[in-house]
């Protein structure tokens, strides 16, 4: 899923790769949920990125277990 990026990622990287907008992109960032270097720009490691899609699936499959308890 990321082995075509670069190990620093560019915002329209993580657009792309998270299929989200800009936006969002932004928002991830400023929130520290995706952490970044800001140097002209933000400059996101590939590694903070698999973090957050690892971080999210974990939520989700807690908040699944948590809805199919008796």
């Amino acid at each position: 899923m990321f082995s075509q990026y670069d190990d620093i990622m560019s915002v329209e990287d993580v657009m792309e790769a998270l299929d989200i907008g800009r936006s969002k992109v932004y928002e991830l960032l400023r929130s520290k949920q995706i952490k970044s270097l800001k140097m002209k720009g933000y400059r996101i490691p590939k590694v903070a990125v698999k973090d957050f899609v690892l971080s999210e699936a974990k939520m989700n499959m807690e908040r699944f277990k948590e809805l199919t308890e008796d």
